[in-house]
C-alpha cells in the first residue's frame, strides 16, 4: 500500500478518512495545517497527498500549487464547497482529483486507488 500525506484541518474529518485509509492498509501522516503540510512534504516520499481546499494561514490551494512545483506526489483535493470554481481552481492548481464533502468510504478509496496507479 502507500504512504499518504493528509492535509485536513478539521480533526472529526481528518480522523474519518484516516480511519477509512489506514484500514485499506495505508499508511497516513496528518498535517492539520498548510504550513505543516509543507514541512510534512520534505520528510520523505508520499505516494499520494489529499488536501482539503479551505485552511486557515496556507491554503489547500497553495500547497497543492507546492506539490506541484516540487515535482511531488499526485494530489486529490478535498472540499466542502463542490462548486465548479472550486473543482476548476483545484484542477488549475495542480490537483489531479477533485472529491467533494461528504464523501463516503468507497469513492475516497475509489479515487486513491486510481490515482496511486495513475502515479507509479
Amino acid at each position: 500500500m502507500a504512504r499518504i500525506l493528509l492535509v485536513e484541518d478539521e480533526p472529526l474529518v481528518a480522523h474519518t478518512v484516516r480511519r477509512i485509509l489506514e484500514r485499506a492498509g495505508h499508511v497516513v501522516n496528518w498535517a492539520p495545517s498548510g504550513k505543516l503540510a509543507l514541512e510534512r512534504l520534505g520528510e520523505g516520499a508520499y505516494g499520494l497527498v489529499l488536501c482539503d481546499l479551505v485552511m486557515p494561514g496556507v491554503s489547500g490551494l497553495e500547497v497543492i500549487r507546492e506539490v506541484k512545483r516540487r515535482g511531488g506526489p499526485p494530489v486529490l483535493a478535498l472540499s466542502a464547497s463542490v462548486s465548479a470554481r472550486s473543482q476548476e481552481e483545484a484542477l488549475a492548481a495542480g490537483a489531479r482529483a477533485f472529491l467533494g464533502k461528504p464523501f463516503d468510504a468507497q469513492t475516497l478509496l475509489a479515487q486513491v486507488a486510481k490515482l496511486l496507479e495513475e502515479g507509479t
